[in-house]
């Protein structure tokens, strides 16, 4: 039997939905919690205005990482820079210190609330932050999921003139400090102990007795004071807030492509063969054929994404996207501009000589700009852009004269003479440190 165009076209199309559903109920992950009434974006908008939306302290994070979080957000929002005891690498203070002065200057203020809020899965098996050592520092990074509204409003009169919602966002937050000399292991002991002496032996402020000092801060075992040191101190390296992509979406393209390569070559096949077995079993062979063909080519860019990915050593998007922010801090930043940020990040091509890796990214940059009326406004735009490092970022190439000349911290801002493992001696920044960030070209 023959149909007609419309009968085929209909035949096809219903073919091809009872495909995708089979595809969605039965192959695909759903994340069912974004589809909660309780993360419907007019649910979440009106508990963001609640009062008790304005601290992240609640039982699903942890203190050590709520206090440091809140600690930073009293300092945007309050402006305080006298009062806080916040610690931060000297290019993200500077980004701070600039947002607050211009609010400060236009009679506005930060506004931040928050709902939802828990632990990233990275984070949440052991409710900690996640740490790892790198270039003679201690890392440690956290990402606390939360419904955010970020506000913008008259310091005098409450009128807000910019929102942000992100009904489920992420907070990223990244740390760093020098490696304590009891945590990790130094093959010549003697030198260890060398390095370490002056931060180490300290007198009670108190009392004066010498006392040996592992941490950041410890009570006089005489007289019981309180000595605290900002050597071991961890510092602030990267803040950000951000929508967190929805994993259904992914989903939803699979089951979209799925309905889609279904029914292009059903339609012609029922339409064109008059058996109906014959003419679906050739849809069928065709629609399998083309979907290979798909599957096939995502996994061979998949598999190009990480060849070039092992072809950086020790590559780290978090570190790149960190770097990338600090890099268009002195070119980016204007009077207008309250703050900005990258993500999405692409790596489209990695060059690599013997000494200095030279690689080719695609982002998105979003700025938020404070126009002369007050008016505030967020734009977001495609870059591309090129950055190199040292190709082996743990080698520090000059072991002479330009490491103990006098620096400039690249972290504290303080001038210092690199001890012999290229530390500075107020912060203890390692120059290695320097050597493995990327550079824009």
């Amino acid at each position: 039997m023959k149909l007609t165009w419309s009968d085929a076209s209909v035949f096809a199309f219903v073919w091809a939905c009872a495909l995708g559903y089979i595809v969605a109920s039965r192959i695909l992950e759903w994340n069912f919690e974004r589809f909660l009434p309780s993360n419907w974006y007019f649910v979440v908008k009106k508990r963001l205005a609640q009062p008790e939306a304005k601290s992240l302290r609640t039982e699903k994070v942890p203190k050590k990482i709520s206090n440091v979080l809140e600690e930073l957000l009293t300092l945007m929002q309050t402006g305080n820079l006298q009062k806080s005891t916040v610690r931060m690498d000297r290019i993200f203070q500077e980004k701070v210190v600039h947002e607050i002065k211009l609010l400060e200057g236009r009679g506005l203020l930060r506004q931040l609330h928050f709902t939802n809020v828990k632990l990233s899965e990275g984070n949440a098996k052991k409710r900690d932050f996640r740490h790892w050592s790198d270039s003679g520092r201690e890392w440690r990074e956290v990402i606390v999921e939360a419904a955010v509204s970020d506000k913008y409003l008259h310091r005098d009169s409450g009128k807000v003139i910019h929102e942000s919602i992100y009904p489920h966002g992420s907070i990223l937050l990244r740390q760093s400090r020098h490696i304590r000399h009891n945590e990790v292991g130094e093959k010549d002991r003697q030198k260890e102990q060398r390095f370490y002496s002056k931060y180490s032996e300290i007198f009670c402020p108190s009392c004066g007795a010498q006392i040996q000092l592992k941490g950041d801060e410890t009570n006089c075992p005489y007289c019981g004071g309180f000595i605290q040191s900002n050597f071991y101190d961890w510092q602030i390296e990267d803040f950000m807030i951000y929508q967190t992509p929805d994993p259904n979406m992914d989903n939803l393209k699979y089951t979209s492509a799925t309905i889609l390569l279904s029914f292009l070559p059903t339609f012609p096949c029922v339409y064109l063969i008059t058996n109906m077995y014959i003419a679906i079993g050739v849809a069928m062979t065709l629609t399998i054929i083309l979907s290979l063909s798909l599957l096939w080519i995502r996994a061979r860019k998949i598999d190009e994404l990480e060849n070039l990915e092992k072809e950086i050593v020790r590559y780290d998007e978090g570190w790149l996207i960190s770097n990338i922010n600090e890099a268009l801090y002195k070119t980016l930043l204007t009077p207008e501009l309250l703050s900005y940020s990258v993500n999405n990040i692409k790596l489209k091509g990695v060059e690599n000589t013997s000494d200095k890796t030279t690689i080719s990214v695609e982002a998105m940059l979003k700025q938020t700009v404070l126009q002369n009326n007050k008016h505030i406004v967020t734009k977001s735009e495609k870059h591309n852009w090129k950055l190199c490092r040292s190709r082996y970022p743990n080698r520090i190439k000059s072991k002479g004269q330009a490491v103990v000349m006098e620096k400039e911290c690249p972290s504290c801002g303080a001038n210092y003479i690199p001890d012999n493992n290229g530390c500075c001696s107020y912060c203890g920044y390692s120059l290695q440190v320097d050597n493995a960030k990327w550079k824009l070209l």
